[in-house]
């Protein structure tokens, strides 16, 4: 039997003009990656001058900065912030097109929006699960940046690369000190050096990390003796995980059944209407994906679900600080 008798005119159509603003993205892409590289050349001209300073005297951070750090410290293999962004808009533009056939004008401008930002929304659960397990690696990188300080003689820059030789256990502070290290090597620059230690705090995310930022950026561009201050983020660290082991042990199922139960319901619900209902697997897939109620209601449930798990990572799942 042709496999076109399971498939109605509308839907055909809906994934042949798909295809076809896909390509013309693409041909777009290509016609302006001159110009889109000329744009990237100027945004990192842009990091390489005195960041400006903002009322208060706190530097105001970009857009593309923030991208930058997110994505450096959720991902093993980053890629530019300028990436990040083409992808999010040429998303944006997929599914603002497959869903216009089937929604009104303004219902499908705010599904095309909401998953435009899904792909930030999993970078920054990346970055919460991330950050958690790179907090508890503090007390280890804390017990191993004194000792290699101490045998370093206060060498900032014979630290950390000690740690990182030494250390190959810490996945998450050992990666990100690498990347710190490397950074420092190539410039003399204060302010480059206070931003690089803050690239580092902002990949842990904690008070001990904003402290030993301080600690590095301090000993590499002034040399002090950091050692006290190592020992005194070190003794803090072994008391907060013995609280956060008492946390661990009052905290679990709640988590577990908010995280599984939702995937589970709705596949429950497509075997319902499946094996009991009688509907065939083609007809669930129109109605679920081709028209307006129910790609709709798929939309807002997926949002939220990776929204619920974005929050769940953030409150429930706390990161062994003080």
């Amino acid at each position: 039997m042709n496999i076109l008798q399971y498939f109605d005119r509308n839907m055909l159509l809906t994934m042949i003009s798909a295809l076809i603003y896909l390509l013309l993205l693409c041909g777009l892409l290509l016609l302006l990656r001159k110009r889109i590289a000329s744009m990237v050349a100027v945004l990192r001209a842009r990091k390489r001058l005195p960041p400006e300073r903002a009322p208060g005297g706190k530097q105001t951070d970009s857009f593309m900065t923030h991208i930058d750090n997110v994505l450096a410290a959720s991902m093993k293999k980053p890629f530019s912030a300028t990436t990040f962004c083409v992808l999010s808009i040429s998303l944006f533009f997929l599914v603002f097109i497959a869903s216009a056939k089937t929604l009104a004008p303004g219902a499908a401008l705010i599904t095309g929006f909401a998953f435009a930002g899904l792909p930030y929304l999993y970078l920054r659960m990346r970055l919460e699960k991330v950050r958690r397990a790179g907090s508890f690696e503090g007390e280890k990188l804390m017990s191993a940046f004194l000792t290699n300080y101490l045998v370093s003689s206060g060498n900032i820059y014979e630290t950390i690369e000690r740690v990182v030789l030494s250390c190959p256990h810490l996945k998450i502070t050992g990666r990100l000190l690498s990347h710190l290290l490397m950074t420092l090597r190539n410039t003399g620059d204060p302010d480059r050096i206070r931003k690089a230690a803050d690239g580092f705090s902002f990949g842990v995310g904690t008070s001990w990390s904003a402290m030993l930022a301080y600690v590095i950026s301090t000993g590499a561009i002034l040399g002090t003796d950091m050692s006290a201050a190592i020992e005194d983020i070190l003794s803090q660290l072994r008391e907060a995980r013995v609280l956060a082991e008492e946390r661990k042990r009052l905290n679990g199922e709640s988590v577990r059944m908010a995280v599984w139960l939702t995937p589970a319901l709705y596949v429950g619900s497509l075997f319902v209407a499946v094996c009991v209902m009688g509907l065939s697997p083609i007809a669930l897939l129109h109605n679920q994906f081709f028209t307006a109620e129910g790609f709709a209601f798929f939309s807002v449930g997926l949002f939220l679900f990776l929204l619920n798990r974005v929050l769940l990572e953030s409150l429930t799942n706390k990161k062994l600080d003080f």
